[in-house]
C-alpha cells in the first residue's frame, strides 16, 4: 500500500494489553508481534506504546471471536499475561470509511475557502492560484514522507496536513501582501517582465528575514517535540517539521515565482 493507513481509516481490531514491564519498541517487535502474526496470518500489524501504565495497543485486521480467543491464549502462554489484562474492540469498515471521507472533505473545504479568501483579498486570481499550487506542493511532500517512512496515517495525519497548509499559506500571504504594496508604486505602463521580476525579488528580500525567523522558531519547537516527545507525539512532530520547512521553501521559492510567471503569461488586457 502506498500509505500505511491506521485502524481508524481501514477498520479492524484494537487489542490493549496490560503488561508487567516497560517494553521497548524493539522488544515489542521481537516478542509480541510474532505472536499476533501467527494468530492472524498477517504481518501488517501496528503497535503503540502507552508509557503511563505499561500498556501496548495492537492494531490488526478484523479478528473473529476464535482468533481473538487464540490471541489471548498465545499472549497468556508466551508472556504470562492474564486474560483480564487484555481488552479488544472492533472498528467497522463503515465507520472508518466515513472518517476517511470526512477527512478528505475537511482538507478540500479548507483549501477551497483559502482560495476564495486570497482571491477576494488580493482581487487577482493569479495570487490565489499561485498560493494553492504551492500548497499542493507542501501536501505532496508531506504525503511522500508518510509513504517513505511508513508513518501511521490516522486522525493525527489530518491535523498535520491542515496545520502545514495553514502555516504555509500564512507565510505566502505575507510575501504577496508586500508584492501588492510594491505594485501600487509601479505604473501600469511600466509593468514589463524585467520590472515585475525586480519587484518580486525585492518583495522576497524585504520579507525574507521575517519568514526565516518565524520558521526557525517554529522548527525549534517542533524539533524539541520530536526529540523529547513520546512515540505518538514524534509521529506527529516529524511530518509537521518537514511540512513547516517545506512551507517556508515553497512560499519563497515557488509561490512568488508562480505569481510572476502567471502575471507575465496572463497579463490583464487593456
Amino acid at each position: 500500500k502506498p500509505l500505511n493507513y491506521s485502524l481508524e481509516f481501514l477498520g479492524g481490531t484494537s487489542t490493549t494489553v496490560q503488561v508487567d514491564k516497560d517494553y521497548s519498541l524493539a522488544e515489542i517487535d521481537e516478542q509480541i508481534v510474532p505472536i499476533v502474526a501467527q494468530v492472524t496470518g498477517d504481518n501488517d500489524i501496528q503497535t503503540q506504546k502507552v508509557d503511563q501504565d505499561n500498556s501496548i495497543i495492537i492494531k490488526t485486521k478484523p479478528l473473529s471471536l476464535e482468533q481473538r480467543e487464540a490471541l489471548n491464549a498465545g499472549l497468556e502462554e508466551k508472556l504470562g499475561i492474564t486474560e483480564e489484562a487484555i481488552a479488544s474492540e472492533n472498528i467497522s469498515s463503515v465507520v472508518s470509511g466515513e472518517m476517511r471521507q470526512q477527512s478528505i472533505t475537511a482538507v478540500l473545504v479548507a483549501v477551497f475557502f483559502m482560495l476564495i479568501y486570497i482571491w477576494f483579498r488580493f482581487r487577482d486570481f493569479r495570487f490565489a492560484s499561485s498560493a494553492i499550487i504551492a500548497l499542493a506542493h507542501d501536501v505532496l511532500v508531506t504525503l511522500a514522507l508518510y509513504a517513505v517512512v511508513r508513518l501511521n496515517v490516522g486522525t493525527p495525519f489530518i491535523a498535520c496536513i491542515l496545520t502545514v497548509i495553514g502555516y504555509s499559506i500564512n507565510d505566502t500571504i505575507v510575501i504577496f501582501d508586500r508584492i501588492r504594496e510594491n505594485l501600487k508604486g509601479l505604473p501600469e505602463n511600466d509593468r514589463n517582465k524585467d520590472s515585475l521580476k525586480e519587484l518580486a525579488d525585492r518583495s522576497i528580500t524585504e520579507t525574507l528575514t521575517r519568514s526565516l525567523s518565524t520558521s526557525f522558531t517554529t522548527a525549534v519547537m517542533v524539533l524539541m517535540l520530536l526529540i523529547l516527545g513520546v512515540a505518538s507525539i514524534r509521529e506527529f512532530a516529524l511530518p509537521l517539521l518537514v511540512g513547516v520547512l517545506c512551507g517556508t521553501y515553497s512560499s519563497i521559492c515557488i509561490a512568488t515565482e508562480l505569481w510572476y510567471v502567471m502575471h507575465v503569461r496572463f497579463a490583464k488586457k487593456k
